[in-house]
This record gives structure tokens, sequence and C-alpha cells, in this order.
């Protein structure tokens, strides 16, 4: 909350439980910090939070889809390096697609390591 106070002045009033989320205190505890949204800070900008990170999902995945060559076999994100060569880079499990543009749901794509840790081989071109 000291970060927000002091980069957020405007909010440094409010009560600990409403200070990051301003939009939820109770008009009172806003009159009484002195807090006036829409004026003296903004009004939130998104209020479904589930619903656009969904359409943000949606929007990387129709990316990927019209971008296949810049996708393994195993739906991770291909890049080219310096010298030319094309390799695997991490990508999460909700954005790796198949060669049909769909979203890759078995977890056994990736080895297991006897710590539990994914492991992805780096340098091959081939995911």
């Amino acid at each position: 909350g000291e970060y927000t106070k002091k980069w957020c002045p405007e909010l440094s009033k409010l009560p600990k439980a409403v200070l990051h989320k301003p939009w939820e205190a109770p008009t009172q505890v806003l009159q009484a910090a002195g807090v006036v949204l829409g004026e003296t800070y903004p009004t939130r900008i998104i209020s479904d939070l589930k619903a656009e990170r969904s359409k943000s999902v949606e929007a990387v995945l129709k990316m990927r889809r019209a971008n296949q060559e810049s996708n393994s076999d195993r739906g991770y994100d291909m890049i080219t390096l310096p010298d030319g060569k094309r390799t695997v880079v991490f990508t999460k499990k909700e954005f790796r697609i198949d060669p049909q543009g769909n979203v890759i749901k078995d977890a056994t794509q990736s080895k297991k390591s006897t710590s539990g840790i994914s492991k992805v081989k780096v340098g091959n071109g081939r995911g």
C-alpha cells in the first residue's frame, strides 16, 4: 500500500482494504478520503475482467492460427535466432495449438523430469 500511497496520493486516505480497488469502496468511504471517481481518480476501465481476459486469449489464438509457421508441432512459439537457426521458446499451455489450430489439451505433450518440472529442448527447431 505504501507504493500506491506514494505514487497515487489521491488515494492515500483510503483504507488498505480498498486502496487497490477504489471502485469497490462505499460512497461514504470515498467521500471521507476525498476521492471522486471520474474526477479526482479515473473510473475503472475494465469491469468484467473474466470476459476481457477471454477476449484477449481468443485474440492471441486467432493470431497464432493465422501464423502457423511460427508454431512448433507441439504448439510452442518458434523464433529465429540472430545466427539464423530456428528454436522453440516457452509458450503458455492455453496458447499451444496443433497444426489444425486446436488448443492442445493433453498434458503429456511435455516431458516431465523427476522433479516435476517440464523440460523443453531448445535449439533443434522441432519443439
